[in-house]
């Protein structure tokens, strides 16, 4: 079939389709309702409802998702936001983590059914936060607060009432609700202090920082500083300047003594003549090249074997000068500099080359 003929048929089955449906306007038809599919099946109950873009039910059945939980009571259950729900007897937090393309619910097959919600009174306050007159929930789990007639969401981990703030479902030691806000980046305060909070290894965590509040500057999400010190992710780093201290790209610092890479000290750097290649752009991920008047670095370490003459940065940790290429830090065995390329993409197998070999993440390989 040609194209010119298959362009035909569309244009006259558009002029038809349309065509029809003024017809139909004009002699007061209704059109055809789309069929309702749920879970990849035609709906065939009249009462099925769409609540949200989470929540359907119909006669004898909620839905969370593709999820029933038949034991709801159909004609009271109404849909609070996208994770919360309520009937008569009960409130229900529904929440799922994806992997790939597949769904799974909370502890992959639960919905969390909460008992005592004094439904009457029981509402969401977005974010996975609810409460009712005497409680508080954050994603389905009571948590307690001091004042709950007072509680509203700050954003999605935050919120807090007059007497105090919360992370999550946990108090912040020495915070005063009232005066409690959200700064830029990781930083909050209130009248009394400035607070850091970010992740750490065992999850989220929030500290007071010990800084002059007049004087306090947010540099980055992890970088601040006051007259008298610099801090890292809400920890003082010692032996700084804090007068001279400048952030720079890829996770560098420096002040007119050192370089740092996040919250260590680049062994051997210049700091007057120290600059971040600006080729990292996108490729860079967690290893960045950097020089001085002298030395190549990456990260915190220093590159010997580095020409800093002659060092460029070819993207995908990849690096090279006159003499070698370079992954990472080490040297890669066998690599033509004069003719070594980064693939835009890792194919697999191999992620660069030059005239004679194939490479991935330094390593030679062979060639089918």
């Amino acid at each position: 079939m040609s194209t010119a003929f298959k362009i035909i048929k569309w244009l006259l089955k558009t002029f038809f389709k349309i065509a029809g449906s003024l017809l139909r306007s004009m002699l007061g038809f209704k059109e055809k309702a789309d069929k309702i599919k749920f879970n990849g099946e035609v709906v065939t109950d009249k009462n099925f409802q769409v609540l949200n873009k989470t929540f359907a039910k119909d006669s004898t059945t909620a839905y969370y998702r593709t999820r029933a939980f038949s034991y709801a009571d159909v004609p009271t259950f109404e849909a609070l936001d996208d994770h919360y729900a309520k009937d008569k007897d009960r409130a229900y937090y529904c929440n799922e983590y994806r992997e790939g393309q597949n769904y799974y619910l909370t502890k992959k097959q639960t919905i969390v059914t909460i008992e005592d919600a004094d439904i009457p009174t029981f509402i969401s306050l977005g974010d996975g936060y609810a409460k009712n007159k005497s409680n508080a929930w954050f994603q389905g789990i009571a948590f307690k607060v001091q004042q709950v007639a007072s509680l509203v969401i700050i954003d999605t981990h935050f919120c807090k009432d007059d007497v105090s703030a919360y992370l999550n479902r946990l108090p912040i030691a020495g915070s005063e609700g009232k005066t409690f806000e959200l700064l830029e980046e990781h930083f909050a305060r209130d009248a009394a202090n400035i607070y850091y909070y970010g992740y750490t290894g065992e999850g989220q965590h929030i500290c007071i920082l010990p800084c002059e509040r007049t004087s306090f500057q947010i540099l980055d999400y992890r970088y601040s500083k006051d007259d008298n010190h610099v801090f890292f992710l809400g920890f003082i780093l010692k032996g700084i300047d804090g007068h001279s201290f400048e952030i720079l790209p890829e996770g560098y610092a420096k002040d007119k003594n050192a370089v740092f890479f996040r919250e260590g000290q680049v062994a051997g750097a210049d700091p007057g003549s120290f600059v971040v290649f600006e080729e990292n752009g996108i490729y860079g991920h967690d290893y960045n090249y950097a020089r001085d008047q002298t030395s190549v670095f990456m990260n915190d370490r220093k590159m010997k074997d580095a020409d800093v003459a002659t060092f460029k940065v070819l993207g995908e940790n990849y690096g090279s000068d006159s003499k070698h290429v370079y992954y990472k830090t080490r040297v890669v065995k066998g690599a033509d500099p004069a003719t070594f390329k980064v693939y835009p993409h890792d194919l697999g197998n191999a992620d660069s080359e030059d005239a004679i070999h194939k490479f991935h993440e330094g390593v030679k390989v062979a060639v089918d």
